[in-house]
């Protein structure tokens, strides 16, 4: 977890294994006004949680989750095991967050995601425009291609909280957003789902692209 450092910061080639969290920037208000975790690369790992775990007490949310960054690559991943528990299954969370109120200047912008694997779990994505409680910027530019999907799936679920099995969920006002050559065999009712929600100043999702993709 990074909130309080510029960057830039590279993660290559590990095994990544975690409860809660694998791999967060945000999430805490940095001391340093205007700062935002930047040029981060994350590339070449395999970023997991144990299916043993189901059976057991932890805390299970996001593989990846982005609340404050910019200027972000995930390239090349293999991102796998994921479930409804403490959170909806949702493995990749693009949501920018101010977290405690001090922070309005958080955003995350200029992600790339391509050339992942991505299996075994609840859903993908989760993209939301702006903090629902606090004062944020709006996401965007976020390119998400070339990556494999396949068993996406509501059966990753436990007995409090269910999963969608769906590949992307966006709203809440972000904007140029493209989806471009994945392959995508998910087992929900829906590949894709834009809602409106609250936000600042609008709610459209904006500038969306849907291009060359494979889905079920």
């Amino acid at each position: 977890a990074g909130w309080n450092g510029p960057g830039p910061y590279l993660i290559q080639n590990n095994y990544i294994e975690a409860g809660s969290e694998n791999i967060m920037f945000g999430g805490v208000d940095p001391h340093i006004p205007n700062m935002v975790p930047s040029n981060i690369t994350i590339r070449r790992n395999h970023i997991a949680k144990p299916l043993k775990w189901r059976s057991e007490s932890w805390t299970i949310k996001n593989l990846i989750e982005l609340k404050n960054a910019q200027n972000v690559l995930i390239d090349g991943n293999t991102l796998e095991n994921n479930w409804a528990a403490g959170q909806s299954g949702y493995s990749i969370a693009i949501t920018p967050r101010n977290q405690s109120g001090s922070a309005p200047w958080s955003v995350v912008k200029d992600v790339t995601v391509q050339n992942n694997v991505l299996r075994h779990m609840g859903s993908v994505f989760n993209i939301s425009g702006y903090d629902d409680e606090h004062s944020s910027q709006q996401a965007h530019n976020i390119v998400i291609r070339n990556n494999l999907a396949y068993d996406i799936s509501p059966s990753y679920s436990t007995l409090s909280n269910p999963a969608d099995g769906w590949f992307a969920v966006i709203g809440n006002g972000p904007r140029d957003i493209t989806f471009d050559h994945n392959t995508i065999d998910n087992s929900g009712n829906n590949v894709m789902v834009l809602y409106a929600g609250v936000a600042p100043t609008g709610t459209k999702v904006s500038g969306l692209v849907i291009n060359n993709n494979l889905m079920k």
